[in-house]
């Protein structure tokens, strides 16, 4: 995979000053033999990833001398490996002293490595410092993590970085990856995976969009990667393109064949089940203007007033025409029973609430939806508002008055 990026954390080894990390034989997921004994998990990561570019990341007192010692030829850059001991033991390490030993360091891993200062992490600021660094780093393409050393805090930096540069860069977060020293047996440590933890945050984020547009289609390469097939999956994505074109039959419809894969989920879908479940519940109401109105409300609470505005008036519609036993799939029924209806409302046969709340939901409709003036003096100012709970609360009203 071209602009592949592996970033590792350097941190400052506690058995030893001039030895850094306790040695140990690493062994990868899918391998029967452990590597060759090393320090450092990262460099043996990169021999078996493979990336384009090793990015390690240590603070000004990270043991950046030391791993020079592991890399270095015998008296090459002798000079500049013994201040760099020297600064790592002050904590006074610069970028320009790292930047000088790049062709030492990329020659010999074989990758082209690029060694970055962070600060502590302490504070915020620093935090914040960090996830600049890394985002700088990794401009495009894929990204492996690596949070096996360094401070303790900063795993969690790394693990929030693989997910920033996900959403901000659109990059595509491979793995992440962390030596479990805690784990070592006749000195060998697993290299663990940790698939599960990645999965979870994607379903986090992925229930948090949909919560914010009502798009089902998020969930449809969650639940692939977790073995539903593509055919059922790809129902969800389906479902959300009629809805947002207000063809809620076929929504549900595709909906309900995706229904009977819920209770097989397994992995972190699995996890996300009841999530998941009670955001379909709508199509189990039995008719069209049930779910009309259910949606309505739905896409209200979003702030998503367009469709709100139009389902609600929809679900007006629909609600009169099973009421007169008139097919409201049938778009000539519907036109007829609108014109009865709306009929009835300029006779007064209504109680006058609800006559207002029809005609000021119909003018919100097309107002939002066509962009056209609207005929009342009230829903204009309100459209004019720039305060979006006032209209909030005027398409709320509206719907309770004609659906509750």
């Amino acid at each position: 995979m071209k602009n592949y990026t592996l970033v590792t954390f350097l941190g400052k080894g506690r058995e030893n000053r001039e030895t850094g990390y306790r040695k140990t034989r690493y062994r990868f997921p899918g391998e029967v033999e452990p590597r060759p004994e090393t320090a450092f998990l990262g460099l043996e990561l990169a021999k078996y990833l493979k990336p384009d570019v090793l990015v390690i990341l240590g603070t000004s007192g990270s043991q950046w001398g030391v791993l020079m010692e592991n890399l270095a030829l015998e008296g090459q850059e002798e000079e500049k490996r013994i201040c760099l001991m020297d600064a790592e033991a002050t904590a006074t390490v610069e970028q320009q002293t790292l930047d000088g030993l790049t062709d030492v360091l990329s020659g010999a891993t074989g990758y082209n490595v690029m060694p970055m200062l962070i600060p502590f992490g302490k504070n915020a600021e620093e935090q914040y410092n960090i996830l600049d660094t890394v985002a700088d780093a990794v401009p495009n393409g894929a990204v492996s993590f690596d949070v096996t050393h360094g401070f303790r805090h900063l795993g969690m930096v790394g693990f929030l970085s693989a997910f920033m540069l996900e959403r901000v860069r659109n990059l595509a977060v491979r793995d992440l990856w962390y030596g479990a020293l805690d784990m070592t047996e006749n000195g060998v440590t697993p290299v663990l995976k940790l698939d599960g933890l990645t999965h979870v945050q994607r379903w986090v984020s992925a229930l948090d969009r949909f919560d914010a547009t009502g798009d089902y289609g998020v969930f449809e390469p969650l639940l692939i990667e977790d073995g539903v097939a593509e055919d059922k999956a790809k129902c969800l994505k389906e479902a959300a393109f009629f809805e947002r074109n207000f063809n809620v039959s076929d929504a549900k419809r595709k909906i309900h064949t995706f229904l009977s894969e819920l209770e097989s989920l397994s992995g972190a879908s699995g996890l996300f089940r009841k999530k998941l479940r009670e955001r379909l519940v709508w199509v189990k109401e039995s008719d069209l203007g049930e779910h009309q109105r259910k949606l309505a409300f739905q896409y209200l609470n979003r702030g998503d007033f367009v469709r709100a505005a139009v389902l609600g008036w929809e679900a007006t519609i629909t609600r009169q025409c099973l009421l007169r036993d008139k097919s409201p799939d049938e778009f000539p029924a519907r036109k007829e029973t609108q014109e009865k209806f709306e009929s009835e409302l300029k006779e007064q046969k209504y109680e006058q609430r609800k006559v207002e709340a029809y005609w000021d939901l119909k003018d919100l409709r097309n107002a939002l939806a066509h962009g056209g003036e609207p005929s009342c003096k009230h829903i204009r100012q309100i459209l004019k508002d720039p305060n979006p709970e006032r209209l909030h609360r005027e398409i709320e009203t509206c719907l309770q008055r004609l659906l509750n």
